[in-house]
């Protein structure tokens, strides 16, 4: 009785053995996947670091405003104080009110 006792514990603690082993291999391969994952994340990131690096490059700003919009660099002559912006006021006569846009007030 005790030798099959001993034979059924043995029996048990080798299939727990097994499942165990398997659970570890299997969670090693996940890990294995998640690592290779997080490298090719890393590498992505490094590449998108250079392009935002060359994109945001001043002079090729410079050189791509210049070529398509025809902006240039601001000269002193063209700044000015806030103060000296002429703005409409209200066409009622108030002067109280400044307006910054052009439309036309609703019911005019």
């Amino acid at each position: 009785m005790a030798r099959l006792a001993l034979i059924a514990l043995f029996a048990v603690m080798a299939t727990g053995m097994f499942v165990i082993k398997n659970k570890v291999i299997s969670l090693e391969n996940d890990l294995e996947r998640i690592n290779a994952k997080i490298q090719e994340d890393q590498n992505a990131l490094h590449v998108l670091k250079a392009e935002w690096t060359y994109l945001n490059d001043p002079a090729r700003i410079r050189n791509l405003s210049e070529h398509h919009v025809h902006m240039k660099p601001l000269r002193g002559e063209q700044i000015i104080s806030f103060s000296s912006i002429p703005f409409k006021t209200d066409h009622t006569g108030k002067d109280n009110i400044i307006r910054v846009s052009y439309a036309v007030p609703a019911g005019k």
